[in-house]
């Protein structure tokens, strides 16, 4: 059809305009929260704030028998703790002699221990020294005591642990003699066989002013106490 106005050549009705409503689509759809997961973690996280706050006051002993502290149960028996114990050593056995209660005895008497260990000591004998004699000085008095071990455990006894000392009536300590003539050596060496005895002569060197008394004092090993033997010194 042509115009007849201005010449031009129209093609039909004019083009319709853009359509309605925005040209990227609907927007998408945002996925729903996860309000059950969360409400999850908060639970989990009170639960293990609550538990902690006990623990510290369990620490702490606000439960303990009415918050004293004591750590045991209403009612609950308690037992003495275990004696400590050291490996490879022994409590030392107490004397079986009634007479010994204390370790002191008379010349002559025999200090008994526990596992059958047994000591005798005699009443000192007043000698004269000879002339090679060692620790004997002028004016003083040489003694000898006969010392007797006898071994009544089921095991050698070793006599190098056992040490005789002496003191004098005033307390000090007395020098030893030794006299190869008279039989007066170091005393107790080597050892002994469970059921049998071993014996050896001491001398000591007694000065004036403690001649009153002498008191021997014999230790066998380490596990004994040691025993004691008190009595006069006679005249030469």
């Amino acid at each position: 059809m042509v115009d007849g106005t201005d010449g031009n050549t129209s093609s039909g009705p004019p083009p319709a305009g853009p359509p309605s409503g925005p040209l990227s689509g609907p927007p998408p759809e945002r996925p729903p929260r996860r309000r059950g997961q969360r409400l999850l973690l908060a639970l989990i996280g009170g639960i293990v704030l609550v538990v902690g706050v006990v623990g510290v006051l369990m620490g702490a002993g606000a439960f303990d028998d009415g918050g004293r502290g004591t750590g045991q149960s209403a009612g609950a028996a308690t037992l003495p703790p275990p004696a400590p114990r050291t490996a490879g050593t022994t409590t030392p056995p107490a004397s079986t002699d009634p007479s010994s209660a204390d370790g002191l005895h008379a010349f002559g008497d025999t200090q008994r221990y526990g596992d059958g260990v047994e000591v005798g000591v005699g009443a000192p004998v007043p000698f004269t020294p000879s002339r090679g004699a060692a620790g004997h000085e002028a004016g003083n008095t040489a003694v000898t005591i006969q010392v007797t071990v006898r071994n009544g455990t089921d095991a050698r006894l070793d006599l190098a642990l056992v040490t005789v000392t002496a003191r004098d009536g005033d307390g000090r300590e007395v020098t030893r003699v030794f006299d190869d003539e008279h039989h007066v050596g170091p005393g107790l060496t080597g050892s002994v066989l469970p059921g049998r005895s071993a014996v050896a002569v001491y001398g000591f060197d007694v000065p004036p002013s403690g001649r009153a008394a002498l008191e021997v004092e014999v230790k066998v090993g380490f596990d004994r106490p040691s025993a004691f033997w008190i009595g006069r010194v006679q005249a030469p």
